[in-house]
């Protein structure tokens, strides 16, 4: 079975020679074949294996037994161990979660601490194949598209699943053949949540009555559903980068063509325009999803869609954006912003925002919408973060247009123009950031000669 495991490593590029891994191991059967099968691939591959077991903190002694089970095995087989013990049940309670969302938020947290501190090439986990089949039959009954199906991957960042291809028979007959012991989790054998349920009741009544061969049937299906999305994916990237569907400024859809396209494209369109004005691609359903198509395909200027967690999508001048609904207050929070006067060098707090200010050599080249190349004396004040106010103008190459005729006439939905940062001197805004720079930024400038390079950026929390 090792060579089993070894070729599908090389057929997904998993596990590169000389990484460092650190195994996942609960104790369980699944977990310690991985971490005995990595430990005897080690050496020709020059790999560094190391494990991780979090404690949960459920079972009592049972867990506490599991922990020490772990570590005496590492002990004897010289593999460094790291073990935490949680409280996953008052995690629970304070939370909301169930046992399992939290037990599970608790280990992935501790394991991706431990390989950002030991800085860890990858982590491996034990998913196998009927843990992936449960996986796609769990996403079916709860509703899913074709990433859902495409449900855990070989290959998900750092973590790898080399196990993926193998049934749990296959493991425990590994087991069995190396006398590698192992603990039973007795939980897993209470039918007392989805995934247990799934696995105790539902797939067995599959295998007797419908399909004897329904994990592997899901396998296929997973597998399948995860090469079409990589292709649909690229698709939408594809369309994303291009200026005829996708305002590249600003990252807003043009309604007309988008809603021309496929439906399959528009929906992945939407969800990556979702992600980008939220952070996250989780949170969007289905019927959203459809909302939304709705208002691209139907909908005018002014017209608008209520999201999740407050954010809107909306149509505005044949553009189709999402924004966040701001509280009550809002308004006065940005009002009460002061202006803020430039570091130069240096970095600068303002509101959400932190625009960082350092000497460069011009070469000449772009710059992206959140970046600017200007010369400060080229201005007689100093320069000022704000937002907008009465009087202001920007030198275009054509000449001087007062602001409010230019946010007019680039069609900037009116709940944007308040919003806007504005990099000013005075009443001439240097810089509409995001969108328009003034003529004025780089004028007489010579190649290779050193001008301020500005960049802006969204705070963390």
């Amino acid at each position: 079975m090792r060579e089993k495991v070894e070729q599908f490593c090389n057929r997904y590029k998993l596990l590169p020679d000389s990484s460092r891994i650190l195994v996942a191991c609960s104790g369980g059967a699944d977990s310690m074949a991985l971490l005995d099968i990595l430990r005897k691939l080690a050496s020709s591959h020059q790999w560094q294996i190391f494990a991780a077991h979090y404690e949960h903190g459920i079972r009592g002694a049972d867990s506490l037994a599991d922990a020490a089970f772990v570590a005496d095995f590492c002990r004897m087989h010289q593999i460094p161990c790291f073990v935490e013990h949680g409280q996953v049940p008052q995690a629970a309670r304070e939370s909301g979660q169930t046992l399992e969302q939290a037990a599970r938020s608790l280990r992935y947290a501790f394991l991706q601490r431990i390989c950002e501190q030991q800085k860890f090439d990858y982590m491996a986990t034990a998913h196998h194949a009927d843990d992936q089949a449960e996986t796609v039959l769990m996403r079916i009954l709860r509703g899913t598209g074709i990433k859902g199906l495409g449900a855990m991957r070989p290959q998900s960042g750092s973590i790898v699943r080399p196990l993926l291809d193998l049934s749990k028979t296959e493991i425990l007959a590994y087991c069995q053949a190396e006398g590698l012991a192992f603990r039973e989790d007795a939980t897993n054998w209470v039918a007392d949540c989805t995934r247990n349920r799934l696995r105790l009741e539902l797939l067995p009544q599959i295998r007797r009555e419908y399909n004897p061969e329904i994990s592997r049937a899901l396998c296929q299906l997973a597998e399948v559903a995860a090469e079409e999305e990589d292709f649909l994916q690229t698709e939408i990237d594809r369309y994303w980068s291009d200026e005829r569907y996708v305002r590249q400024q600003d990252g807003v859809l043009r309604q007309q063509p988008v809603s021309a396209l496929h439906p399959a494209l528009q929906r992945g369109l939407i969800r990556k325009l979702w992600e980008q004005a939220t952070g996250s691609a989780l949170d969007l359903s289905y019927q959203q999803t459809e909302l939304i198509r709705a208002l691209l395909r139907r909908g005018t200027t002014g017209s608008r869609q209520e999201l999740s967690h407050r954010y809107t999508a909306y149509l505005a001048y044949g553009y189709l954006m999402v924004a966040q609904v701001q509280p009550k207050g809002h308004r006065e929070e940005l009002d009460n912003l002061p202006e803020t006067v430039l570091t130069i060098p240096g970095t600068v707090r303002w509101g959400k925002y932190q625009l960082v200010a350092e000497w460069r050599a011009w070469d000449g080249g772009k710059t992206l919408p959140h970046e600017l190349y200007l010369q400060p004396q080229n201005f007689s004040t100093e320069l000022v973060l704000r937002t907008r106010r009465p009087g202001d103008y920007i030198q275009l190459p054509a000449g001087r247009k007062t602001l409010k005729k230019l946010m007019i006439d680039d069609k900037i939905p009116q709940a944007q123009r308040a919003e806007m940062p504005l990099l000013a001197a005075g009443s001439e805004i240097i810089w509409m950031i995001g969108r328009r720079r003034s003529a004025r930024c780089l004028q007489g400038v010579c190649d290779n000669h050193k001008v301020l390079y500005l960049s802006l950026e969204k705070r963390g929390n």
